[in-house]
């Protein structure tokens, strides 16, 4: 057999198998049915297999699971978890024991949904307690599944590239950075359910010239549940809308030429916003929903972020904070509270300047004086991005008590993401090159006129992940800052984290174009 019989040959059981090319709906199906079971499977082993591990409890629990009737078996200390606690019984609360901070308050999360439905399923799978959180982990793990193959379904290409693709998006969410809070009790497991049902989502959105309706609903209802997951993510608002609103959303029966470039401008908006109706309509509710939740949400929390932003955050990284103070309008003795928490000893609330300081500083004012200060974001910047180099919660510990491993000890069974991310430390300048070679390639795939709506979606969808992990990140460090910086960075590291296969996808379309039109060399002979 020569050269090119066995080259011809190859090619052919390639085409049979499905290798290259766009392949059937039958085949693509099969695909991901098999890809989303077999991810279901190594969450479930990886979460499960040789003792549950996850994520112990920073004093943040009660707040989510104390409106589901249940309490701790081994309640929170006041000090950061050595161990993993999962299981919660039966406990009547009362007053301000409840909620945010011990303030009564109630908390709102979509999380809490995931946990109930865990209570339901904890004597069912005959867990101890009245909430296991193992039911809670089996549960996202589930959900996991479904993503990664509708992925499978909606990604373009040939199926070894959709598998090569889904199985990066798989060992991120597999990651020992991330999989840990599927068996914790806080609210950033639904919120990254979420952020993982957007990708999806947006490609069904775009999958053709005009968005589909179908995508403008499953948007509009990952964004919410994301955003509802965890307040942080309000950030993703803007991104949003900017999605639903990228295509025209109504097709118009007619075909009236477009107005002249001189003239008629309100008509140009007019025949905009005509064509874009059903997704001005999902941000109308998009808007309406995230400004009810954000007005439900407890003011003491909102209190502690910007109590932190300005005494944790701005006046210990100031060069004079007597100065910052008096640009706020606060009193200068406050600098006696500088780098305290608000319920620290030490704390400016508890001085007699703390009602005139509420009085005058408010989280608008705080924001301007940072941004009328420029310099000062290139240090929080910098701070943020070493954050960033460092997911995972180093500070709580992963296994039960009755394990044997040490105290806050931490769980490392797939780390592929956090040994990248290991990498970045030694070079922190990789994060942000990352983020704009990502977010260039997204760009070029998603203006390319000759690629497929697919591809072009894949663009469009890179495009979005940067601007919200860019959005997300300086919603934090304009906000709480120093203060747990690691902890609130966990959705940036999630989002650049998706940079990778993302970058990779895109480049593959990108080269396999340029690749294919590149005119052929004649071959001797």
């Amino acid at each position: 057999m020569t050269a090119y019989e066995a080259r011809a040959a190859l090619g052919r059981a390639a085409m049979r198998l499905r290798l290259v090319g766009e392949p059937d709906r039958r085949s693509v199906r099969t695909a991901a049915a098999f890809a989303g079971a077999g991810w279901t499977i190594v969450m479930l082993l990886r979460l499960m297999l040789g003792g549950v591990v996850g994520m112990g409890d920073n004093g943040d629990a009660v707040r989510l699971l104390c409106p589901l009737g249940v309490v701790s078996n081994h309640p929170w200390d006041g000090q950061p978890s050595a161990h993993l606690y999962p299981t919660w019984v039966a406990h009547d609360w009362y007053g301000e024991t409840c909620g945010a901070q011990g303030s009564g308050e109630q908390y709102y999360s979509s999380q809490q949904l995931v946990l109930a439905l865990a209570k339901v399923l904890t004597p069912v799978l005959g867990l101890p307690g009245a909430l296991d959180l193992r039911a809670a982990g089996a549960l996202l793990a589930f959900a996991f599944g479904a993503l990664i193959a509708l992925l499978v379904v909606l990604l373009p290409g040939p199926l070894w590239l959709r598998l090569t693709v889904t199985a990066g998006f798989g060992l991120i969410m597999c990651d020992s950075a991330f999989a840990g809070f599927f068996i914790s009790p806080f609210s950033e497991p639904g919120a990254l359910i979420g952020l993982l049902l957007l990708c999806p989502a947006l490609l069904l959105l775009w999958r053709r010239p005009d968005s589909y309706l179908g995508g403008i609903v499953l948007t509009t209802v990952a964004v919410l549940f994301t955003i509802t997951a965890e307040p942080q993510l309000i950030s993703l608002v803007p991104v949003a809308m900017l999605a639903l609103l990228w295509l025209p959303s109504a097709r118009r029966k007619d075909k009236q030429p477009a107005p002249a470039a001189n003239g008629k401008s309100q008509q140009r908006l007019g025949r905009w916003l005509a064509a874009r109706w059903p997704a001005l309509i999902a941000c109308v509710v998009l808007c309406g929903v995230t400004a009810g939740f954000a007005a439900t949400q407890p003011k003491r929390l909102n209190q502690l972020v910007w109590y932190d932003a300005v005494f944790v955050e701005m006046l210990p990284h100031s060069p004079d904070p007597v100065a910052d103070l008096k640009a706020l309008g606060a009193d200068t003795r406050l600098i006696s509270s500088m780098n305290s928490r608000m319920n620290d000893l030490n704390s400016a609330a508890r001085t007699p300047y703390w009602d005139d300081y509420r009085q005058n500083v408010t989280p608008a004012k705080i924001v301007v004086h940072f941004l009328t200060n420029p310099s000062r974001l290139v240090g929080m910047g910098a701070r943020g991005i070493q954050a960033v180099t460092r997911p995972g919660l180093e500070y709580l510990g992963s296994y039960p008590a009755d394990t044997g491993h040490e105290p806050y000890a931490k769980e490392r069974r797939i780390a592929v993401v956090s040994a990248v991310f290991d990498g970045f430390r030694s070079v922190p300048a990789l994060v942000p090159l990352l983020w704009l070679g990502t977010i260039v390639l997204g760009a070029m795939l998603a203006s390319r006129t000759w690629a497929r709506h697919s591809a072009r979606a894949v663009g469009r969808l890179t495009v979005c992940v940067v601007l919200a992990l860019l959005l997300q990140f300086w919603s934090v460090v304009l906000t709480e800052g120093a203060s747990d910086l690691i902890k609130r960075m966990i959705f940036t590291d999630f989002l650049t984290a998706l940079c990778i296969p993302l970058a990779a996808l895109c480049f593959w379309l990108l080269y396999r174009r340029e690749h294919a039109t590149a005119p052929k060399q004649p071959q001797a002979g």
